[in-house]
C-alpha cells in the first residue's frame, strides 16, 4: 500500500498600514477662532493748503503734525479656511473700544465703538514643519510643537460709533475704507494654534474731514489670535 503526499500550496496575505502624518494636519482645516487686539491710530497733518473751515469744524492748529490720536483694544472672531497648502482665507469680525483725541486749536476728547470688517488672505512665506519639534515635560509626558510664519493682506471694513458728547459738538459718525498688510506666525502646541500678529492698516473717510480733505488714518494693530 503507497501513500500519495500531495502537496498544497496555501496563500498567505500579508498586510501592512502605513501610517504617516500629513503636513497640513499640523495646520488645521476649517475652524473658527477667537482673537484679541490692540492697536494705536494717527492722522497726519495735510500739506494740501489749509482753507478756513466753518465754527462747525474748527480750523486744526496748523503747527503739529498729528492732528488725530486713538487708542483702543479690541475682541473678535474669525474664520480659518485653507484654500490650499499655501494660502488661507480667514474673514473677521471685531469690536473695538477706543479712545480719541482730536488736537485742534482745543483738544477734542472722546470714546467710540468701532466695528471691523476684513476678509484676509494669509499667505504661508514657508511649508509647515512636517515632523515638528518634541518637547518633553516635567511629567516626562512629550509634545509636539511646529510653527509656519506667513503674510496676512486685505481689505477692510471700519464703521465708528461716537459718544454723545462728540456728536453734540458737531462731529459724525464714520465708516472707512481701506486695506491692511502684516506678519504672523502660526504655533502648534498639543493640537491648539497660537498666532500673533502684527499689521498695519491705513483707511480713508470723507467724514470728519481734515483740512476739506479726506482723512486718512494709519493704524497699527497687534493682536493674539486662538483656533
Amino acid at each position: 500500500m503507497q501513500m500519495k503526499i500531495q502537496k498544497y500550496i496555501l496563500p498567505v496575505f500579508v498586510s501592512s498600514n502605513l501610517i504617516g502624518q500629513n503636513p497640513s494636519e499640523l495646520f488645521p482645516e476649517t475652524r473658527f477662532g477667537f482673537t484679541h487686539s490692540t492697536s494705536t491710530s494717527m492722522c497726519f497733518q495735510s500739506n494740501l493748503l489749509k482753507p478756513e473751515l466753518s465754527n462747525e469744524y474748527p480750523k486744526p492748529n496748523s503747527n503739529k503734525k498729528i492732528t488725530e490720536t486713538q487708542y483702543g483694544f479690541g475682541i473678535g472672531l474669525f474664520l480659518w479656511m485653507p484654500l490650499n497648502d499655501g494660502i488661507v482665507f480667514k474673514p473677521k469680525i471685531e469690536g473695538v473700544f477706543s479712545n480719541t483725541c482730536t488736537r485742534q486749536n482745543q483738544h477734542v476728547f472722546a470714546t467710540s465703538f468701532d466695528l471691523n470688517i476684513s476678509h484676509g488672505f494669509v499667505i504661508a512665506l514657508k511649508k509647515p514643519d512636517e515632523n515638528g519639534v518634541i518637547y518633553m515635560a516635567r511629567n516626562m509626558s512629550c509634545y509636539l510643537t511646529s510653527k509656519q510664519p506667513y503674510l496676512v493682506i486685505g481689505p477692510k471694513i471700519n464703521l465708528k460709533k461716537y459718544d454723545k458728547g462728540y456728536l453734540n459738538k458737531g462731529f459724525e459718525n464714520e465708516m472707512a475704507f481701506g486695506f491692511f498688510i502684516g506678519y504672523g506666525i502660526n504655533y502648534i502646541f498639543q493640537g491648539k494654534n497660537f498666532a500673533p500678529e502684527i499689521c498695519y492698516h491705513l483707511g480713508s473717510t470723507s467724514q470728519n474731514q481734515i483740512n476739506d480733505v479726506n482723512k486718512r488714518t494709519h493704524t497699527i494693530t497687534f493682536s493674539l489670535n486662538f483656533f
